[in-house]
């Protein structure tokens, strides 16, 4: 079967490690791989995804640049496998320009994380990204923390509220450690939101996170590992205790992430 894993971060060699050490110390969780493209393509292939969707997060608008080149050169060098993100800032210099030239560099989405870029989903400046990015790319946000009032259902629903094209893939079942809250918010059938399953099945029983999956609704929902943090093959033998059937997962597995992104 075709696996598609649509939350993969990879980072250059040089920094691969300490970025991944960086993410695994920010939220107290082990660190499986060490972040580089080569055991980003380990992890997959033990897994046997055959694609994944790869990005990374800018912590300043001059990361932008850099780290969507090294997306892109990736991508090039497996095209048959990567799919790529882009890396987002809402404070870069040309905003209009800059996903004017993320839409023509053929980038599928943009992926941003508001806790580890220190703004919230409703400041001004990310309101204004958001207006510049609906209709043109989907987002990847990291959504929910516990510890922080960035990314919370409550400012992602007043996101929504006010762009209600822009498709968005509310990340972690909704809220990473705030599982409940996004569950019981309005995210769930809202037209344009979409979830993934990545660092949650770790914390969440399968009975519980199989509910979660039906309240957001199994078309709505994909399958991401959140490398270099966990092993892809343990993420699907988590995946794959949920209380669902053979096709429901089949359409989280692949079937979800062909359809919204025509792959």
């Amino acid at each position: 079967m075709d696996i598609i894993d649509v939350h993969v971060h990879i980072f250059p060699d040089k920094i691969a490690a300490k970025a991944a050490l960086a993410v695994s110390n920010f939220y107290d969780l082990p660190r499986t791989y060490d972040g580089t493209l080569a055991s980003a393509l380990e992890s997959m292939d033990e897994a046997g995804i055959s694609r994944f969707f790869a990005h990374s997060v800018a912590t300043t608008p001059k990361q932008v640049v850099s780290i969507n080149s090294f997306i892109l050169e990736s991508r090039d060098m497996y095209p048959d496998r990567i799919i790529p993100f882009a890396a987002m800032h809402p404070d870069v210099e040309d905003l209009p320009g800059t996903v004017s030239d993320i839409v023509k560099q053929g980038f599928r989405g943009v992926k941003i994380h508001p806790d580890i870029q220190r703004f919230r989903l409703d400041d001004k400046n990310v309101l204004d990204m958001f207006a510049e990015l609906e209709g043109k790319l989907p987002v990847l946000i990291h959504t929910g923390d516990y510890r922080y009032d960035n990314s919370g259902p409550v400012r992602m629903n007043h996101v929504l509220d006010l762009f209600p094209n822009l498709q968005v893939i509310c990340a972690h079942l909704g809220g990473w450690g705030e599982w409940e809250r996004a569950a019981g918010s309005r995210l769930p059938g809202r037209p344009n939101v979409f979830t993934d399953v990545s660092s949650t099945l770790y914390a969440v029983a399968a009975d519980h996170a199989t509910d979660i999956i039906r309240k957001f609704g199994v078309e709505n929902v994909f399958f991401g590992s959140d490398y270099p943090l966990w092993s892809a093959k343990v993420e699907l033998e988590r995946f794959d205790r949920l209380l669902l059937t053979d096709d429901e997962k089949e359409m989280i597995l692949h079937k979800n992430a062909e359809r919204v992104f025509g792959l």
